[in-house]
């Protein structure tokens, strides 16, 4: 699948994801200071491997959710949210550091414990502390390539398709 993000000026950029069969779906991203929210999805679950994350139910055919986590998988007709809720408490620990110049949390990983609780699924138990410094990397360089866009210009990724078990 290619996703497509567009800057534009104004209070929100475009996404667009194209997926495989040619099908495609839209929508805006409030423009939030660092990295757009659903570009930080995209890092983080590419870098962890997360095929049936944010990204790996889009893949499938379903538009975007319209309302935030926790989602209900009957929403998207899915057996199981795991790794979306997984993603999105991910998501929500690095963008927090983010915010702080990235600067590492001392707490990241008790925060991740908090965040996936509330969400009620469990800390991903693959997940390393090279793999965390790995995510900030990546991060820093989408960053520093999201800000090089001229308005109008868009960052053109591709995603590989969900993957069942």
């Amino acid at each position: 699948m290619q996703i497509r993000f567009t800057k534009h000026s104004g209070k929100q950029d475009w996404l667009e994801c194209i997926r495989d069969d040619g099908t495609s779906t839209r929508c805006p991203m409030p423009k939030q200071g660092i990295l757009p929210h659903d570009l930080v999805h995209y890092v983080v679950e590419e870098s962890l491997n997360l095929r049936q994350g944010f990204w790996g139910i889009l893949a499938l055919g379903v538009g975007f959710p319209n309302a935030a986590p926790p989602w209900d998988a009957a929403d998207f007709n899915l057996p199981d949210l795991t790794e979306a809720l997984q993603a999105e408490s991910l998501v929500e620990c690095f963008q927090a550091e983010m915010w702080n110049g990235f600067q590492p949390s001392e707490n990241f990983w008790e925060i991740l414990q908090i965040t996936c609780q509330q969400r009620q699924v469990t800390v991903p138990q693959f997940l390393t502390y090279q793999d965390v410094e790995r995510v900030r990397l990546r991060l820093q360089a989408a960053t520093q390539q999201w800000a090089a866009l001229a308005i109008g210009e868009t960052l053109i990724v591709e995603f590989r398709e969900w993957i069942t078990d």
